[in-house]
């Protein structure tokens, strides 16, 4: 795949020196990270290789210990309104995906826009129904979140984060409802995404790059044809030999 971000193109997100304990552990430890508007990285490591905390690092969930943090060429906030002002920049699918039990699915989506950027709620409408087509999920729309499997829930979330226009997507677990296309398409459209997952094969279909974490540090990073051809690394080829790749 060729890549999608030029060597030069300005940086969307830059971790530097990036560091981060909990209580004893170091789960993030000495981070060097770049990703590029229009850019797919995705995060592959087994569990409790940092790979969640760099996400929540990223969006401001986590407090870093030491190191650097830019977004969009801005250093990003510890605290406060200007925090939230730069989150409302980035989009994020988490577990849970803490969607409203008590509103629609439609209702799910619309109010996260409605929310973040006070869009007139006809308007809001439109954009939501055509974020659910887009994700796999317009046939939902009606129903409520517990009538929902976890694979289509987290469409819905995605289709949320989506409706506040971010320049970033952070997705971070299995995430089966990302597919290559949608994550492709995405990227065509200007967001940078990052994909902290467990899922060899997505990295491999839809990412520019693949970064490999163990014990909370960043040990190799390189396209996908060869980080799957050839892994550097001996615990990046056991972590291969043993993922499922789905």
């Amino acid at each position: 795949m060729a890549q999608r971000a030029a060597a030069d193109a300005p940086m969307l997100v830059q971790l530097r020196g990036v560091n981060k304990h909990v209580g004893m552990v170091q789960v993030l430890n000495d981070i060097d990270l770049d990703l590029a508007r229009g850019e797919i990285v995705a995060v592959l490591g087994p569990a409790g290789s940092g790979k969640s905390t760099l996400c929540r690092a990223i969006n401001g969930a986590e407090r870093i210990d030491s190191g650097r943090i830019t977004v969009d060429g801005q250093p990003l906030p510890r605290r406060g309104r200007e925090l939230a002002r730069v989150r409302a920049g980035i989009g994020g699918v988490f577990e849970p995906f803490n969607l409203v039990a008590c509103r629609t699915v439609l209702e799910n989506v619309t109010a996260g826009r409605l929310a973040w950027w006070k869009a007139a709620a006809p308007g809001a409408r439109r954009r939501a129904d055509a974020l659910l087509e887009r994700v796999g999920a317009a046939e939902h729309a009606a129903k409520y979140p517990w009538e929902l499997s976890e694979e289509q829930q987290q469409r819905v979330a995605t289709a949320r984060a989506l409706a506040r226009d971010p320049k970033l997507m952070l997705f971070d677990g299995p995430n089966p409802a990302l597919s290559a296309e949608l994550a492709r398409s995405l990227a065509d459209d200007g967001l940078g995404l990052l994909l902290a997952t467990d899922r060899p094969a997505l990295a491999r279909s839809a990412a520019d790059r693949v970064v490999f974490m163990d014990g909370g540090r960043i040990l190799e990073q390189s396209p996908p044809s060869e980080f799957f051809t050839v892994p550097r690394t001996v615990r990046a080829r056991d972590f291969l030999a043993r993922a499922h790749d789905s």
